[in-house]
């Protein structure tokens, strides 16, 4: 079974060229909202806290997903 996420972003804050994140991540039975920074690399703080009730193969496919996301992002703001 494929699961693929959806993101959108929903608010962006820099701070000592450190950028959290606020995306809306969702899938065919999943919606959350996720905050994660950008300092050339994506960091979900709090990772096991914001995603614990979700299975691991999903919480890897989300983390990918999302650090691509933010990452394709940030280098079109380029």
């Amino acid at each position: 079974m494929k699961v693929k996420f959806d993101f959108k972003v929903l608010n962006v804050i820099e701070e000592n060229d450190i950028k959290s994140y606020i995306v809306q991540c969702s899938s065919e039975n999943f919606r959350r909202v996720i905050r994660a920074r950008y300092d050339g690399s994506v960091y979900i703080p709090d990772y096991h806290q914001q995603l614990w009730d979700i299975q691991s193969h999903e919480r890897t496919v989300l983390d990918i997903g999302l650090a691509d996301f933010i990452i394709k992002n940030e280098q079109r703001k380029r």
